[in-house]
């Protein structure tokens, strides 16, 4: 299936292990792919310009590849790079996007990664789009987790129509201003009368702080809290609410989810165009609880 940003796949699977949804989920990634795969890189038909950011191809796209090739990074002590071999066609190195969905706690942790940033100054734009085919109510936070570093530049967008119509959730970025042209606010910056309000955050996109917390999240439970209280012991305050507020009760329901990626992590103020290929998204963890 074509889109104007590019080709879509479907990947489909019978659960989502991370989630509390035994319900079937659609993952779709698509992106602006650059003009030309580049010698060496297997992710990219060389007569599809827009093909699908991924290190793995998925079995009913591999008549549309060339002859797969090896990756391998040079300099492992920058931190936003695969320390392994990167190869889509050998299963142990491969990293498809079914594995944001895989159960945790492996060691090794498995993750899908994105092809490298070969195209700078062209942004490397990549979709994650998770579908349900039904309304879900969320009841608690939802989690990214990310095995490169936090993206510089993300929108977190639902949908309440089955993909036909999308508005964002959230932004983030290490710089909303230069971003988005938004001020940097947090979820405690919310009250009762703005919680519906569309914030850009930059608590999730600085420097090296993936070290120690790789995840990108958007607060539910916070939220939750403006009516519930901060322990949410007065949660029948908050389902007077929802029940009362259609655009409260719209919030936090979904019928889609889409991830965009807009900009990988740096890690400095400059991006080093002879090693590009240290530049990539990688996820190895995608959470979403409602019911």
């Amino acid at each position: 299936m074509e889109s104007e940003r590019g080709q879509r796949v479907d990947v489909h699977f019978p659960f989502l292990s991370t989630c509390m949804f035994p319900a079937a989920l659609a993952a779709i990634l698509h992106a602006n792919a650059p003009d030309a795969a580049p010698n060496g890189t297997p992710y990219l038909h060389p007569e599809n310009p827009s093909g699908i950011f991924h290190c793995h191809s998925p079995f009913f796209l591999l008549h549309l590849l060339p002859t797969t090739s090896v990756q391998r990074w040079e300099t492992p002590e920058n931190p936003y790079m695969c320390n392994n071999e990167c190869d889509a066609s050998t299963e142990e190195l491969a990293h498809p996007p079914e594995l944001m969905f895989d159960i945790e706690g492996r060691n090794p942790t498995t993750f899908w990664q994105s092809s490298s940033w070969k195209k700078y100054p062209k942004p490397l734009l990549v979709n994650i789009t998770l579908s349900w085919n039904k309304t879900i109510e969320l009841t608690d936070d939802i989690v990214l987790t990310f095995e490169s570093g936090r993206p510089e530049q993300m929108v977190l967008e639902k949908s309440l129509d089955y993909g036909r119509t999308w508005q964002p959730y959230q932004f983030y970025a290490t710089d909303c201003l230069d971003a988005f042209t938004m001020e940097p606010k947090t979820v405690q910056d919310l009250t009762q009368h703005t919680l519906l309000d569309i914030i850009c955050t930059e608590d999730y996109s600085r420097g090296y702080v993936w070290k120690y917390d790789k995840t990108v999240r958007f607060e539910i439970k916070d939220r939750f809290a403006l009516f519930a209280g901060p322990r949410l012991h007065n949660m029948a305050s908050l389902y007077g609410q929802l029940d009362t507020t259609k655009n409260l009760r719209d919030f936090f329901t979904i019928t889609d989810l889409r991830i965009r990626l807009l900009r990988p992590a740096t890690g400095a103020t400059m991006v080093d165009e002879d090693n590009l290929s240290r530049y990539f998204y990688a996820i190895s963890d995608i959470k979403v609880q409602g019911r």
